[in-house]
């Protein structure tokens, strides 16, 4: 019984309120609260709204004295035409409103920026790249990942990444210890495809890119400010997209 009345419109707590007066009949709050299970307190919200929506009313007495009684169940259909009544009024009012609410959506299209800070924070954000649907586009400086903490970590994101087979293209600054961590790094070339930035022309820059989707990662990896941060903007990761692409093309093949 209580689900059919929620399905009419009313939420759990007032179910439960409404069909313990029906069974009980004029009762003091007390008792209402027992039998509907519900603290009293709470019983004494719900027994006002009810009222408000036409359910229930006061029978005798007054204060903590005061007793109340179900209407008859024939006021349920009344209390569901006035929601009708109701949400057609909110329907033509939200209509009206429409035009200010479109100029307040334009301002919101523009970029979502979250920061992920500390070793955890700048960890988690890689998590969000593991659920790209399309492919990463990624400019990195290797040698901040050939550290102790990181060697292993980042071996095993990239195992992720491939078992989920999200490829990626990286354009990695070609430096001596770059090459070298590089040629010891477990990867596999079926998801990923490698090319190199020339060192004098790019210096170290102790971080990484990630394009992807409609999302732009940058991940500051140089201890101690590593931080992540995420941008959201279709608009700015077109731009970054077609600049990759153009950096991909005049790049060193691997």
């Amino acid at each position: 019984m209580e689900q059919l009345l929620e399905k009419l419109g009313l939420d759990i707590y007032e179910a439960r309120v409404y069909l313990a007066l029906l069974e009980l009949g004029p009762s003091l709050v007390t008792k209402i609260s027992q039998k509907a299970d519900i603290n009293r307190t709470t019983t004494y919200d719900i027994v006002r709204r009810l009222i408000k929506y036409g359910l229930i009313r006061k029978a005798s007495g007054e204060g903590a004295k005061m007793k109340y009684a179900a209407e008859n169940p024939d006021k349920l259909v009344k209390f569901l035409e006035n929601k009708k009544d109701l949400y057609k009024q909110r329907s033509e009012e939200a209509k009206a409103l429409l035009p200010q609410l479109n100029l307040l959506f334009k301002v919101k299209t523009r970029p979502v920026i979250k920061f992920f800070e500390g070793d955890e924070g700048f960890k988690g954000i890689y998590e969000e790249t593991l659920k790209s649907k399309e492919e990463i586009l990624s400019v990195a400086d290797f040698e901040m990942w050939d550290t102790d903490d990181l060697r292993e970590w980042g071996a095993n994101y990239n195992r992720k990444r491939s078992q989920l087979k999200i490829p990626e293209r990286i354009l990695g600054l070609k430096t001596e210890k770059g090459v070298k961590w590089m040629t010891s790094y477990p990867t596999t070339l079926k998801y990923t495809k490698y090319r190199w930035m020339p060192e004098g022309r790019f210096p170290a820059f102790n971080s990484e890119i990630n394009i992807f989707d409609d999302k732009l990662m940058i991940a500051l990896l140089k201890k101690p400010n590593r931080m992540g941060i995420l941008i959201q903007s279709v608009e700015l990761t077109n731009i970054l997209k077609a600049v990759f692409e153009m950096a991909w093309e005049s790049a060193e093949k691997l």
